[in-house]
């Protein structure tokens, strides 16, 4: 009897193992996807800053080009 309950114990300490490594690398998995999309979003980040800055430059040469032509006397 008391040998039935040890082979019960080590069949569920290897299923708790098992499932351990399981979890251990489905956790692995997510930290490296997570690290990927913090990347991508450290990319997508700067490029927005960029697309803002080339914005504030067009808008600021707009507004030189617009007040060069409120100075012409077109009437």
């Amino acid at each position: 009897m008391d040998l039935e309950k040890l082979k019960l114990l080590e069949t569920k300490i290897d299923r708790f193992v098992a499932e351990h490594e399981k979890v251990r690398q489905e956790r692995d998995a997510l930290g490296q996807r997570l690290r990927e999309r913090e990347g991508l979003f450290e990319q997508l980040a700067g490029q927005v800053k960029q697309y803002e800055q080339e914005r504030t430059e067009l808008k600021a040469r707009l507004e030189r080009i617009l007040s060069r032509l409120d100075g012409l006397d077109l009437g």
